[in-house]
Parts: C-alpha cells; structure tokens; sequence
C-alpha cells in the first residue's frame, strides 16, 4: 500500500505556509488554555485535598465544570487543526507536521510555535528529535525542483 494514502493531504512547503496564519491563533489559544488548565486543577487540588499522585485523579478533576470546559476547548481546537490535513503532534510545545512526500518517502515538514515558517523536515520515525533544516535533505535541496506532494 501507498505510505501516502495514509494522509488526509500531502503538503508543499509554500501549502504549510500558507497554512500557518490559521494555525497559529489556535496553537496560541491551546498553549493559553492549558496554562489555565494547570492553573485551575492546582487549585482543585488544593482546594479539595486531592493526592496529585492518586490513579483517579483525572476524574476528580473533570467533576470540575471549568477544567472539562477547558479540556473540551483544547480538544476541539486540535481537531480543527487535524482538519486541515496537517497534525498536532506536541500539544504543550505548539508542534504541528505535515504530511509531504520527498522523493518516494512521505516524511514530515515541521513546525513549532515561535518558528517564522516551516523550516525543518523529519522522517516520521525520528520524530522532532530527527528535526533537520529544509536544505538538509542529503544533498538535494528542497526548492530544486522536487515535488513535494
């Protein structure tokens, strides 16, 4: 089977991009909303002497009204940025991938919050820690003429 069939979309470079003014007000309201997030559960915890440690503590949790609208919040918005084709991949570190085909392999260009544009590219098996610069792409460059879906 195609690895790319896989994927909702398969991007270029320039389609991330252009991407990217949608996504970073959503990526900028997760991280807002998980700050509030932690901040309200501490106070859940403090407030109702709960063991941060106890294995049911999620559930404690979401018995509060303001961290299950939080949680949902958080959740809907991943799914809108999953909509585009592209994935939420490090929720608290802003990370989206996008699927693109680089040769005969589907590989990831990558993006974090803070990041101008999409300037990196990993194979999906090494994960952001594999992250390498767009002109890294062993010996090709990424603008020369290979297509990139």
């Amino acid at each position: 089977m195609d690895a790319s069939a896989q994927y909702q979309r398969l991007f270029t470079v320039n389609e991330a991009n252009e991407l990217l003014p949608v996504l970073r007000p959503l990526v900028e309201r997760i991280l807002d909303n998980i700050r509030r997030l932690k901040s309200a559960s501490e106070t859940v915890i403090r407030r109702e002497q709960l063991d941060p440690e106890a294995p049911d503590l999620m559930a404690r949790l979401t018995q509060d009204s303001e961290i299950t609208r939080l949680v949902e919040q958080v959740k809907q918005w991943v799914e809108t940025i999953n909509g585009h084709g592209c994935m939420c991949k490090g929720v608290e570190q802003g990370l989206i991938d996008f699927p693109c085909v680089f040769g005969s392999e589907v590989v990831f260009l990558c993006w974090q919050l803070g990041e101008a544009s999409v300037m990196f590219w990993h194979r999906i098996e090494d994960g952001f820690a594999g992250r390498r610069p767009l002109l890294d792409v062993e010996g090709s460059e990424p603008e020369s003429g290979t297509s990139y879906h």
